[in-house]
């Protein structure tokens, strides 16, 4: 089967688009234009000839999609992340063959960045939900859910890569079996749902008053690479952070939530969260630069100044 992959991100999409090509069953590589500058290279880099390559405009999409399947004769689509909608009429020239690669489980964590999400929830489980493709956003029968544990402490840089080499052994699978075979028991697709949309800026700060030192980490994990961290506010400037660890104070006073009580030149800033919790800032986004908890610190950073 000749497989037409149409992909946005290089993480995400690159090993599986790699994989078709490895088992001849790659008829053409398509990227949307907002992303080929950075793309294009790296496909170029992993082995995709040029006259695999081909830009894609969202003005133009069906026209340009539907020639691409009659002149490279692919037999089905697999998506691998794309910002614009696939129309009905390139849907409907090959029924129950076009695939969407989702990088959530489905049908809970429908939207456009899952990965976020899963680890902002704290999940110990996410994945790649598998499904034939319909007019209605990650809608349409679910092949299967392919599942991928979610290590702790692990950012959305760490688990993007993983995603990426585990989309790749998903596409054997997916062409070894009838596109048509649904997985026996697996969710239907259009059961209720949230639909999770990009954080907005409110979703990205921290409360050091409400959150937890749990809930606090995961979302600088998941805020990590992808969005520059989590938001907060020091010495009223905007302050991101990337890396946090639990930590062990002995400190037997609940210290308002988001003062820093310890602070030197070893293990540089730790702050006070919730329930006598404590969270080491290991790396921070200022104006200045990306700043260790030390050198944060050295900076002139003392016990007893507040985050938030």
């Amino acid at each position: 089967m000749k497989v037409l992959a149409i992909c946005s991100s290089d993480m995400l999409g690159i090993p599986a688009v790699v994989q078709l090509k490895r088992q001849n069953a790659l008829a053409a590589v398509a990227v949307p234009t907002v992303v080929a500058t950075q793309l294009v290279p790296v496909l170029k880099a992993w082995g995709i000839a040029d006259e695999e390559l081909i830009v894609l405009t969202k003005q133009n999409l069906g026209i340009e999609l539907q020639a691409l399947i009659n002149e490279r004769g692919a037999e089905a689509i697999f998506v691998f992340t794309f910002p614009w909608l696939i129309p009905s009429s390139v849907l409907k020239l090959l029924p129950g063959r076009c695939i969407n690669f989702h990088f959530g489980l489905l049908p809970k964590y429908k939207g456009a960045d899952p990965i976020f999400w899963q680890l902002k929830n704290g999940d110990t489980v996410g994945g790649i939900g598998i499904h034939i493709m319909t007019e209605e956003i990650d809608a349409g029968p679910v092949l299967f859910n392919a599942e991928l544990p979610i290590m702790h402490g692990e950012t959305y840089g760490l688990y993007t890569l993983r995603l990426g080499g585990f989309a790749a052994e998903q596409v054997t699978k997916v062409l070894d079996r009838p596109l048509n075979d649904v997985e026996q028991g697996a969710a239907t697709n259009d059961a209720p749902a949230l639909y999770f949309k990009k954080p907005t800026d409110l979703q990205l700060l921290i409360n050091w008053q409400t959150q937890t030192a749990d809930e606090i980490e995961n979302l600088v994990n998941a805020a990590n690479p992808r969005y520059g961290g989590a938001i907060t506010t020091f010495r009223q400037m905007t302050m991101k952070i990337l890396e946090v660890a639990p930590i062990n104070v002995n400190n037997p006073d609940q210290t308002p939530p988001g003062t820093i009580v310890y602070a030197d030149a070893v293990y540089g800033l730790v702050v006070a969260c919730t329930q006598l919790k404590y969270l080491k800032i290991s790396v921070a986004h200022i104006q200045e630069g990306y700043l260790s908890g030390v050198k944060l610190f050295n900076m002139g950073v003392k016990v007893g100044e507040c985050l938030g």
